[in-house]
């Protein structure tokens, strides 16, 4: 039977932790803010067509189908557009399929479509990786420390463009699509506690418990992207007017991080992924906050987000690397090579992406200068895109 004395010591340890007997009352602030849906995304209204059209063709059929796309934009754009609403299922939001009311039919249709779009990502999208082989777990973290320094997403020069050059638009419009990137991190991490074991768990659910705030409601990292959703012009009715044009490329970095989740044999493939993810996150910040002070963006509900990543992201991704170098039990050789590979392919789709900004920042002349469906930007509402099927 435990002793008053060990209820104590118990109650002492976890005393940091405690929300407190009872939550006190929320002020206006928060209560407003809270009282939108989030993520800030729209009820699910039916699957794009191209998917749809996907989903109804018969499975022998959909490889030729896929391999006619090849070698064209179609065809990452077709993948990440459809991965991306197969993971609004698997997040549970109400933008996706079956989130509202269970449907077997279609779940067992997504998810077999989720399958065969992944290994389509993986085997013709992304393509090989030049890999480095490590003989332990401790010989990996230090690579993983210089890799979080020197990747190609981290000096991209998308970000000194933002930072010296881009207009006004460009950085609200990019400020856009970093809400949305960030908007379920929570829920990333989340899923990344699952499975983990030993000082790998504890450095994920710390993380996590970082990005809730640490039991309060205002400090929630996505609090912050409310209020910066708040501060904007056109405010949040704004905001779900603007999601329609975010550019399909935006979607490459959440789809790897999701892929690589969602599959329980590549959770340490998305340890690595995550690693290289925050390792980003304080130079990228760096140049935003930059980019902010040249065009006088000192509102510090703007601000906020991107000011307290810049001091809190750094400590994480040098705590991931420490988590796998002091795993036990010892990660065999199949772990540590997945941890590296899921490292280089958050940069290489990182990379990817970055490119594509760029070239649509460099291209567009003005917020007007919205290239058609067909054109390489992808920033036109989503139409139907004609059939799959078509040579």
């Amino acid at each position: 039977m435990a002793t008053t004395d060990d209820v104590e010591r118990g109650a002492d340890q976890q005393a940091k932790s405690l929300l407190g007997s009872r939550l006190d009352r929320f002020d206006d602030v928060i209560l407003n803010l809270y009282s939108h849906y989030w993520p800030p995304v729209p009820a699910f209204s039916g699957l794009p067509d191209q998917l749809a059209e996907y989903l109804n063709t018969p499975r022998p059929e959909r490889a030729t189908m896929l391999a006619r796309l090849r070698g064209d934009e179609a065809h990452e754009r077709f993948l990440h557009e459809s991965l991306a609403e197969i993971y609004a299922y698997l997040y549970k939001y109400r933008d996706g399929a079956a989130t509202q009311e269970s449907h077997d039919d279609i779940e067992i249709d997504l998810l077999t479509a989720k399958i065969e779009l992944e290994r389509e990502l993986l085997n013709h999208w992304l393509g090989r990786l030049d890999l480095p082989v490590f003989p332990d777990q401790n010989s990996a973290a230090d690579h993983l420390d210089e890799f979080a320094e020197s990747n190609p997403g981290v000096g991209h020069p998308l970000f000194a463009y933002l930072a010296d050059e881009a207009p006004r638009w460009q950085l609200d419009m990019f400020l856009r699509g970093e809400t949305i990137r960030n908007e379920v991190v929570d829920d990333e991490v989340a899923m990344l506690v699952v499975g983990m074991q030993g000082a790998q768990k504890a450095v994920v659910a710390a993380n996590l418990w970082d990005e809730c705030g640490r039991g309060k409601l205002e400090n929630f990292h996505t609090f912050w992207l409310r209020r910066l959703i708040e501060a904007s012009d056109g405010g949040w009715a704004g905001f779900h007017r603007q999601r329609a044009r975010n550019p399909w490329f935006a979607k490459i970095t959440s789809n790897m991080n999701a892929m690589l989740l969602s599959r329980p044999a590549w959770n340490q493939m998305a340890y690595g992924c995550f690693l290289v993810f925050e390792s980003w996150v304080e130079p990228h910040f760096r140049h935003l906050l930059r980019a902010m002070d040249r065009h006088g963006v000192e509102d510090p509900d703007v601000r906020i987000y991107f000011a307290a990543h810049v001091a809190v992201d750094p400590r994480h991704s040098r705590e991931l690397s420490d988590g796998m170098r002091f795993q036990r039990p010892t990660l065999s050789s199949r772990e540590v090579a997945e941890i590296v590979r899921g490292a280089h392919m958050a940069a290489e789709a990182g990379r990817r992406q970055y490119d594509k900004w760029l070239t649509y920042f460099q291209q567009a002349a003005d917020p007007h200068d919205l290239r058609s469906s067909g054109s390489d930007t992808g920033l036109a509402e989503r139409p139907s895109r004609g059939s799959l099927g078509a040579d």
